[in-house]
């Protein structure tokens, strides 16, 4: 007979293997199709609840420090590349927990707020990672169109 905990720990082990094999897929079906889609959904079937949660959580007050706070954590600078795309990825997370909370009527949506706005910029450094790791693999050089160093060179 086989130790509950051991078999928990067994199906703990799978999921990791299978997020570290499939995490670039993952994060981009996330950020690119996944929220884009619930977001929409919600707001044409909620959009009153929506409203009266974006006013009552605004950006500036619930998110932006939120999002900052986190690019800090993972030593992100504005001077980084990397900084756009994972800004990026706390706006949208705020944008999917208010319509989130508004369709569920959750009272929790500042803390729902800051754990997806983490789980989203983990994903934004996940595919920009994938993307320097994919050069790298094939010998190719990244070149960042919209980065400074850019400016006038193409």
């Amino acid at each position: 007979m086989e130790n509950p905990a051991s078999s928990k720990e067994t199906i703990r082990e799978k999921r990791r293997r299978y997020y570290k094999d499939n995490r670039y897929r993952i994060c981009n079906y996330s950020l690119n199709c996944y929220c884009p889609k619930a977001i929409k959904k919600i707001r044409d079937s909620c959009l009153d609840a929506v409203n009266d949660y974006m006013d009552r959580y605004s950006f500036e007050e619930y998110a932006e420090r939120n999002i900052k706070k986190e690019l800090s954590k993972n030593k992100i600078s504005s001077s980084q590349s990397v900084y756009d795309d994972c800004y990026d990825a706390g706006m949208l997370a705020y944008l999917y927990s208010i319509h989130r909370c508004a369709a569920m009527q959750y009272n929790h949506t500042e803390a729902y707020i800051k754990k997806m706005i983490r789980v989203y910029v983990i994903c934004a450094l996940v595919l920009y990672n994938e993307t320097k790791n994919l050069c790298r693999t094939n010998g190719f050089r990244e070149i960042r169109l919209d980065a400074d160093a850019s400016v006038n060179r193409y």
